[in-house]
C-alpha cells in the first residue's frame, strides 16, 4: 500500500479545506492539486467524507499525544496551551465547520461525542497531575471544576468561529485571542511559576 500517496492526499486536503472550506472542495480539486487522477485518489479513499473522517482521527491522535500526563508534565502549562492551539490552527477547518459537518455525517458525529468524553477524562487526569506538581490549586468543589472543564471545551470548539467573525484581520491573531481567553479562565486556579507565566502572556496581549 502506498502510504506516501495516502498521506499526501490528507495533507493536501487539510490545506485546501483550511483555505477554501470543506463544502467548496471536491475530490477532483484535491486530485488536481496533487497532479494525480481522480481514480488514483479513489484507490485510497472512497469519497471526501472518508478523507474527513481520517483527518479527524489524525487530529484526535495528535491531541491525545499532547495530553499524555508524562509529556505534559515535562513542559509548562503555557507550553501545553501553545501546543494545543497549534493543533487547532493546523485543523482549523474543523473548528470553523464542525457543527455542519457533524449534521451531515453520522459517523463523524459519533466520533465527536467519543472525543469530547475522552477529553473530559483527560482534563481530570492532567488536572490532578498539575495539582500534585504544584502548578495548580486543588479545587474540592466538583461542580466548579466541571464548570471549568466544560467552559474550556466550549471555548476550544467555538472560539475560532467567533473571533474570525469579529476580527477585521482574521488569521493566526484569532489563535492568540483564543489562548488569552483560555489562560484568563485558568488563571485563578494556577499558582507559582505557572501563574507568573499566564499573567505575563495575558499582559502581553495588545487587545487588553
Amino acid at each position: 500500500m502506498d502510504m506516501k500517496t495516502k498521506d499526501r492526499i490528507l495533507d493536501t486536503s487539510i490545506e485546501l479545506f483550511n483555505r477554501n472550506g470543506v463544502v467548496a472542495i471536491t475530490t477532483n480539486h484535491i486530485a488536481k492539486a496533487m497532479n494525480i487522477s481522480p481514480g488514483n485518489l479513489y484507490f485510497h479513499y472512497d469519497n471526501k467524507e472518508e478523507i474527513i473522517l481520517e483527518l479527524y482521527k489524525r487530529m484526535c491522535k495528535e491531541t491525545y499525544k499532547i495530553w499524555r500526563p508524562k509529556r505534559s508534565s515535562k513542559s509548562s502549562p503555557m507550553q501545553f496551551v501553545d501546543d494545543n492551539f497549534e493543533v487547532y490552527w493546523k485543523y482549523r477547518f474543523f473548528h470553523r465547520e464542525m457543527y455542519s459537518l457533524r449534521r451531515k455525517d453520522v459517523g463523524l458525529s459519533k466520533m465527536w461525542k467519543v472525543h469530547m468524553e475522552k477529553m473530559m477524562k483527560l482534563m481530570k487526569v492532567l488536572y490532578r497531575h498539575w495539582v500534585a506538581e504544584g502548578k495548580m490549586v486543588e479545587v474540592k468543589n466538583d461542580k466548579e471544576m466541571l464548570y471549568v472543564f466544560e467552559s474550556l471545551l466550549a471555548m476550544a470548539t467555538t472560539f475560532l468561529q467567533f473571533f474570525e467573525s469579529t476580527d477585521k484581520s482574521p488569521g493566526r491573531r484569532s489563535i492568540e485571542r483564543g489562548k488569552t481567553h483560555v489562560t484568563r479562565l485558568l488563571l485563578p486556579y494556577t499558582i507559582g511559576k505557572t501563574r507568573e507565566e499566564f499573567e505575563k502572556f495575558i499582559n502581553s496581549d495588545p487587545m487588553l
